[in-house]
């Protein structure tokens, strides 16, 4: 399965700790399994999450691709930016 990133999550994955970086790519050679969810709501296409303790990510799965959307803290993630 291929996987792209998107600015906002290469940005922001930068900016952590390498510790933090490992534990986040290992949760992304491991998709879908995991803890993950579909978010609710009427995405088109759907966007999941995974958890990394107080971390989530957001992204888009298909069939041959998954699309990394963004990384953030459990409080800041799912806030729309201004």
């Amino acid at each position: 399965m291929k996987i792209y990133y998107s600015k906002t999550f290469e940005k922001k994955f930068a900016k952590y700790s390498k510790n933090l970086q490992i534990k986040i790519y290992k949760c992304i050679k491991e998709l879908p399994e995991g803890d993950v969810k579909r978010l609710k709501g009427d995405h088109t296409p759907p966007i999941h999450r995974a958890r990394i303790s107080k971390y989530r990510i957001l992204f888009h799965m298909d069939d041959e691709v998954i699309w990394m959307l963004k990384v953030d803290s459990r409080g800041d993630i799912y806030k729309k930016p201004s």
